[in-house]
């Protein structure tokens, strides 16, 4: 088992994923990317005794958490520190992508056969479930015995973790994180355009990442607007379930054409795949209509209204570091 990487930094910090009250920016974005970088390697290594996927699972949600936290604080620590640590935590998760994949399939059938289980019975998709547990199998073995692969993505975990408290910061306070945050916002408000226009799987996809970042962008600035920032979270969350929800059923459709011998005859196939279309059909009318009302402000006025919060509420800026 390989040495806790917080056991390399001298000290254990508080690990929410939320600015604190009195805190600089630099030591709270320091704080949190330590924290998320502590849960994925104690997931990953073992230390929390978890179900291998769901190891893998939750280390995932750390780096992902990770990459938004840099992007909002990307203008700050500077396109050198940005683009090192970026990179690191998106190759990280690429090679844990599989496993999760694979049981992300399963779970979409599942979801789609309770609510319509009038009209999905277990007998019509039972060869599909087998193929997919067979994937899944496979998928969880060939990582879990991957020693290598493990070991090279605890390494940079660890090396990751060692870096996050020398990380320096061009700016503090408001400023190291309005340029982030504006981008976040703004990048999303694009998406939801481009949607709108065209609700293609890849179009609906991109925006779910944008609507993420802006998720976990209100989750780390909850203590400067509480209650916007909750409202914000809160709908943000709900957004990403529902974008998540339709790629993940547009990726099960993609299977579904192309294994035809999943099924005992073209009639199965096509009763399900006529479902999995209804069903994303009703999701997107929902996501898109609360994607209008999230980025109903203007970039401008989302940033104006956040400063103001920001200096009611938070510490004035001290020093950079």
């Amino acid at each position: 088992m390989a040495v806790s990487p917080k056991a390399n930094t001298g000290y254990e910090l508080d690990r929410g994923y939320r600015l604190r009250r009195g805190e600089s920016v630099p030591d709270g974005i320091r704080r949190i990317a330590g924290g998320q970088l502590d849960d994925a390697h104690e997931a990953l290594d073992g230390t929390a005794k978890l179900e291998f996927s769901k190891a893998v699972h939750d280390t995932r949600k750390s780096l992902k958490r990770l990459r938004a936290c840099v992007r909002l604080s990307r203008d700050a620590i500077g396109p050198q520190t940005y683009s090192r640590e970026n990179t690191v935590f998106r190759m990280a998760g690429q090679q844990l992508s599989a496993v999760r994949d694979a049981q992300v399939l399963i779970d979409t059938l599942d979801e789609l056969e309770t609510r319509f289980a009038e009209e999905l019975s277990p007998v019509l998709c039972s060869g599909l479930r087998e193929r997919l547990e067979h994937d899944r199998e496979r998928e969880v073995d060939v990582l879990r015995d991957d020693e290598r692969t493990i070991a090279a993505v605890l390494g940079e975990l660890q090396a990751a973790r060692a870096r996050t408290p020398g990380w320096a910061f061009e700016a503090a306070g408001f400023d190291a994180l309005a340029p982030g945050a504006g981008r976040v916002y703004r990048r999303g408000r694009k998406r939801v355009r481009q949607a709108r226009k065209d609700p293609s799987a890849e179009n609906l996809h991109d925006l779910r990442k944008r609507v993420k970042d802006l998720w976990h962008a209100s989750q780390i600035l909850r203590p400067v607007a509480p209650k916007q920032m909750k409202k914000l979270s809160k709908r943000s969350h709900r957004l990403a379930d529902l974008l998540g929800d339709d790629h993940d059923l547009a990726v099960l459709r993609d299977y579904v054409e192309l294994h035809p011998q999943a099924f005992d005859n073209e009639a199965a196939s096509l009763a399900l795949l006529a479902v999995i279309k209804r069903r994303r059909d009703g999701l997107q009318r929902k996501a898109l209509k609360l994607a209008k009302r999230i980025y109903s402000q203007s970039p401008e006025d989302f940033l104006r209204a956040l400063e103001r919060a920001w200096r009611r509420r938070m510490p004035p800026s001290p020093r950079t570091a």
